[in-house]
């Protein structure tokens, strides 16, 4: 059974807001209701073993982003020092996820299997696309692209760590 980890990864912080110490946070777009006053948020960058906890003081949308101000940063300067910073929120945080909806870290490294009983390979990468997601699958003969579409991937089993697919004609 795979252990799953508590911290999710959420979105960025891009860039201060304004002189009071808000920053502008580009979270994942199913993420944005569920950020709140007194949420404390890990941060990381990435590179480096840096953990920052931040608790959120105020809230608000602007413009499919959130502005927060965290409390201890008051200045300018004191949000320029969390650019490019990851947010992590706890699973608890988030809630569960609706049927056929999975974090991404929770598929990286899944056996992926044919409906025919073929193991493919490893999952490897999600790339986000316009359309669709996508899945990088690490074969013994390089890497094969999936769509993230139900005629393909038929069935993920997280605790498992596997993933049922179909290949559908041209895909191999």
């Amino acid at each position: 059974m795979k252990e799953l980890d508590k911290w999710v990864e959420a979105g960025v912080i891009m860039r201060p807001h304004g002189i009071a110490g808000e920053v502008v946070v580009d979270l994942k777009t199913d993420l944005l209701e569920l950020v709140s006053e007194a949420m404390v948020l890990r941060t990381t960058r990435v590179n480096d073993d840096e953990e920052l906890m931040l608790t959120v003081e105020r809230v608000r949308k602007h413009k499919g982003r959130l502005i927060i101000a965290f409390k201890g940063r008051e200045t300018r300067d004191d949000a320029d020092e969390l650019r490019s910073r990851t947010v992590w929120m706890t699973r608890d945080q988030i809630g569960p996820l609706d049927e056929d909806r999975w974090f991404v870290q929770d598929l990286i490294n899944m056996t992926v299997l044919t409906d025919d009983g073929e193991t493919l390979g490893r999952l490897v990468d999600v790339m986000h696309q316009p359309a669709n997601a996508v899945l990088v699958v690490r074969t013994e003969s390089g890497e094969l692209l999936l769509p993230l579409i139900d005629d393909v991937v038929l069935d993920v089993d997280v605790e498992g760590g596997t993933m049922k697919v179909h290949l559908l004609p041209g895909l191999r």
